[in-house]
């Protein structure tokens, strides 16, 4: 058979596109199925083809041992001067026979989309149909008689066509994919299986049937990156992805659900709903599921799962129109839940504050305008008297005018302080102080308004009593602590301050004998929405201020105050402070 003697149909004259042709292109190729589909049906028509070609393979064998015979008969005859026509018959018919057999299978190798190859032992090709024009551009003379397997063979794959060729040697036949050189100058990926059967004299040789499968495999390529992509996607998602069949269970899930559920993706795939959730949850689920399957819909829903709370969209796949697979994704919402939460919390709050503060500083206005109303009342008085040289109880008149104002300031600095630890203005400045020292201070300040009334100020305090405490902060809080005391125990009266030790803290109290607080009045303390200013043993007005201010410096301590206190049986005001 003679070697590119044929014309090939025009359909076939088209060309075959390289690994790099193809790439370029890789958005107008046939889809993967289509690709696919149409490859397995050329293995089929090849493998047909391969049978096809052994039948004739073997019927050549026997016309030809057949037509040496009837020649061998022929010749025989001839010396004998013998030649019956029934056997110069035989001959001729033979011969016709074994034309139309050579004429049939040219046929079939010429119109075949594959290119046939035959090739020795040392990868030294003896025939290439013209079919290697289409797939490779040579012309099938451009490739008779040379090395192909070093030439031709991409290096990476020529071991592989060796080991191929071993293995046909070895068993008859055997197959492999590999990269053939284009005459472009490209790669074309081809798939070959060859057989050992056929030999021709003296040669060890092989027939290949090639196939270009560069299309198929850019497919598969693309597969696989796709499938790749994907696969890390899953693994590194920071939402929860799954795919679910028909059945709802899981086909595949990002690696996030193993932190969720506690088990290995291997241990989720294929298991049932009740398997992996709680039966409630687990119930909800497999009804929205199948929801989704039979209408076609997509749900958006909240869901509660070990503490936390999660919101997962679920939308059908449907392949030929008919809700085949559900996907859907997942998101942990807890902290933008605990985020409204606290957001409603804190509105709540806020609208609370506002009118706290409102109701608070309408108290401090009221408590404001008693002390000069008292000032202003007393100076018109003193005025007055003065004018009209009446000078008894102008004394009285001063001390009211000074008590008055004196509680003015007192109210003044405590509300001004107050201010300054709300919009974060005051300095903390923690050290360590001795308590002993800095009550003594106090006491001292305090002195003469002890005196006035006859009462002892004394202290029970260990000689070591050391803080770690702001000095400004905790010398007010003794100062109003002390001053009320003194304020509410009767004339003749003691106020006690002692210290005990706690394992990381000192407790201090100012204890009196004074006339005590009603129990309902005890929780109106300490708050900034309540009015609490009541008169002492000798009508003396607190500024109302004092204790929410103590409550706010004690605090800044990470410290604690509270009150002990019976009507008539005297009070303790005890509050806490880091030890130094």
């Amino acid at each position: 058979m003679g070697k590119g003697n044929y014309q090939l149909p025009e359909a076939d004259l088209s060309g075959q596109k390289t690994v790099e042709e193809l790439q370029s292109h890789k958005g107008v190729k046939t889809t993967s199925g289509a690709a696919v589909a149409e490859d397995n049906q050329n293995q089929t028509d090849s493998q047909n083809l391969l049978q096809e070609l052994e039948l004739l393979r073997s019927e050549l064998k026997m016309k030809s041992e057949e037509l040496v015979l009837l020649k061998a008969k022929f010749s025989g005859l001839q010396q004998n001067d013998f030649q019956p026509e029934v056997e110069i018959a035989d001959h001729t018919h033979a011969e016709e026979l074994m034309k139309m057999d050579e004429e049939k299978f040219r046929h079939l190798i010429e119109n075949s989309f594959d290119m046939f190859v035959l090739v020795d032992s040392n990868g030294i090709q003896h025939f290439v149909s013209d079919s290697c024009e289409k797939i490779l551009g040579f012309r099938p003379d451009e490739l008779i008689n040379i090395p192909v397997i070093e030439q031709m063979i991409h290096p990476d794959d020529q071991g592989k066509v060796i080991d191929t060729f071993k293995k046909a040697a070895i068993i008859g036949s055997g197959g492999a994919q590999y990269r053939h050189k284009h005459k472009n100058g490209g790669w074309v990926y081809l798939e070959a299986f060859g057989t050992n059967q056929l030999n021709n004299p003296g040669i060890n040789s092989f027939v290949l049937n090639v196939r270009d499968i560069t299309e198929r495999k850019l497919v598969e390529e693309e597969l696989k990156e796709r499938e790749e992509i994907f696969r890390l996607f899953l693994e590194n998602s920071p939402i929860y992805i799954f795919f679910k069949d028909e059945n709802i269970r899981p086909l595949r899930l990002s690696r996030n659900y193993e932190n969720m559920i506690g088990k290995s993706i291997e241990e989720l795939i294929g298991k049932t709903m009740d398997e992996l959730f709680p039966s409630d949850l687990a119930k909800s689920m497999v009804e929205n599921d199948l929801d989704i399957l039979k209408n076609g819909v997509k749900i958006e829903i909240e869901e509660e799962f070990n503490g936390r709370n999660y919101s997962t969209i679920k939308f059908p796949i449907q392949i030929e129109g008919k809700p085949t697979y559900l996907a859907g994704f997942t998101i942990d919402i807890t902290e933008r839940k605990r985020a409204e939460m606290a957001l409603k919390e804190s509105e709540a709050r806020l609208k609370e504050l506002n009118a706290t503060k409102d109701k608070f500083f309408s108290i401090i206005a009221h408590d404001l305008k008693n002390p000069f109303n008292t000032i202003i009342g007393f100076s018109d008085l003193l005025t007055r008297k003065i004018q009209e040289r009446d000078y008894e109880g102008i004394a009285g008149y001063s001390r009211m005018i000074g008590n008055s104002s004196q509680r003015a300031m007192d109210l003044l600095t405590n509300l001004l302080k107050w201010a300054c630890i709300q919009t974060g203005r005051i300095d903390f400045i923690p050290e360590c102080i001795d308590m002993v020292e800095l009550t003594s201070d106090v006491i001292k300040l305090l002195s003469n308004l002890a005196r006035q009334k006859s009462i002892a100020i004394t202290t029970r305090f260990s000689p070591l009593v050391f803080v770690m405490a702001d000095k400004e902060m905790i010398s007010t809080v003794l100062r109003n602590l002390i001053s009320n005391a003194v304020k509410f125990t009767n004339p003749g009266g003691e106020v006690v301050i002692s210290a005990k030790a706690k394992q990381k803290e000192w407790v201090i109290t100012i204890a009196d004998n004074g006339v005590g607080i009603k129990k309902e009045t005890i929780n109106k303390l300490f708050r900034i929405d309540q009015s609490y200013s009541t008169m002492g043993t000798q009508n003396e007005k607190g500024t109302g201020l004092g204790l929410l201010l103590c409550k706010e410096f004690i605090e800044k301590h990470n410290g604690r105050i509270w009150i002990e206190s019976e009507e008539g049986q005297g009070s303790k005001f005890h509050f806490s402070v880091p030890k130094g």
